[in-house]
């Protein structure tokens, strides 16, 4: 079944920018995370955040013509290839996944990062066909990986990370896409800031640009793609709404959780069970599937930007200023940890060793988890 989209212009052009250090998002700035605060069609002030003290909040561009072929617009947003640098492992990095027995990490400068010896030695993938920032990633398998980000990128490897192709992106050169994902059967979802939103049927041959719901709650920055046990679609949003669909992506339902401020990201437990965590230490949990949930805050935690499952059932949270949140599935209560560095912990995977990878604000690292 086709996904219920209906066709958009595109965002409306010109972000305004200012820093507030408590209020970093997933994964907008070049060298920063960022959140989007509001909207830009009602005229509300776009907020960002930086992701370390030094770093520095580029100006997004203007928008690109609107009358360009997606084509024309995806070869011009990915112009020239990613660098090889010796200090990539210690750039800034937005995602670390598993793909297999390989680790795959991206960031800024369309830096793809890969580990075939669980995140002891990273190298640079050999073709990456942009230099924008890359935000996201999803692996269908061990084999066939996606990536997106600024000006609206999407990337595909049909060979584990080692090269990248440009896929022809409906989205706009001003869009930023903060994730992705793409079922075995060709299914698939990328969604961003102001509601941005692109489906595919075909595997990613073809993307079509939509909105999920309409109205003012189809224009809330979509954060985070995740997948529940039983099978639910769920997009962690702004101001406190999960969206939720049962029909993957066919339609939509847009949820209040109990609390009003963004949600950055999301994790299936077992059982149906769901977690997502946000701005300042907020966590909210559902047991039915995504229908309803509760809320909870972590006092003195940082803003939490990703979440993972240990073998024993326990859960840990990471986040801006070097926040790591430990705590089992089933309970209410986190043990809070901080890095010495305070730098900002962007996402993690599990390593087969029970430690975990880290993509970072200071490059990529491997952390034992506390006891």
């Amino acid at each position: 079944m086709t996904p219920a989209f209906r066709a958009v212009d595109g965002q409306a052009a010109g972000l305004a920018a200012a820093v507030d250090h408590d209020d970093p998002a997933a994964k907008l700035g070049a060298a920063s995370t960022v959140h989007l605060q509001g909207t830009a069609r009602r005229g509300f002030l776009v907020r960002s955040a930086l992701a370390s003290a030094a770093a520095c909040l580029p100006a997004w561009s203007a928008a690109a013509d609107a009358a360009s072929a997606p084509a024309a617009r995806a070869d011009k947003a990915n112009a020239g290839s990613a660098l090889i640098r010796p200090l990539a492992t210690r750039s800034l990095v937005l995602a670390v996944i598993r793909a297999g027995a390989r680790l795959v990490a991206v960031g800024e400068r369309g830096h793809v990062l890969l580990s075939d010896d669980e995140g002891k030695q990273w190298r640079q993938a050999k073709a990456v066909p942009t230099r924008n920032t890359l935000t996201c990633l999803h692996a269908v398998d061990a084999t066939h990986l996606w990536a997106a980000g600024h000006a609206g990128t999407l990337l595909r490897s049909g060979d584990a990370g080692e090269t990248w192709q440009a896929v022809a992106s409906p989205a706009k050169e001003r869009d930023v896409l903060l994730s992705v994902h793409v079922e075995a059967d060709g299914r698939g979802l990328a969604v961003g800031g102001f509601g941005l939103a692109l489906s595919t049927n075909d595997g990613g041959e073809h993307w079509q640009a939509g909105e999920l719901i309409a109205g003012e709650q189809g224009e809330r920055h979509l954060n985070r793609i995740f997948v529940s046990e039983p099978g639910s679609w769920l997009i962690a949003a702004e101001g406190g709404h999960m969206l939720r669909s049962e029909d993957r992506g066919a339609s939509w339902k847009a949820i209040k959780t109990p609390y009003a401020g963004s949600l950055w990201s999301g994790l299936a437990l077992p059982g149906g069970a769901l977690l997502a965590c946000g701005m300042r230490g907020n966590i909210v949990r559902s047991s039915d599937d995504g229908r309803s949930w509760t809320h909870q805050a972590v006092a003195g935690a940082g803003s939490l930007t990703g979440a993972v499952m240990l073998p024993d059932r326990r859960i840990v949270l990471v986040g801006v200023d070097g926040t790591l949140l430990i705590g089992q599935a089933d309970a209410q209560q986190f043990t809070l940890h901080r890095q010495d560095d305070r730098a900002t912990l962007n996402a993690a995977v599990l390593l087969r060793s029970g430690e975990l990878a880290v993509a970072s604000a200071a490059g990529l690292r491997v952390l034992v988890v506390p006891g």
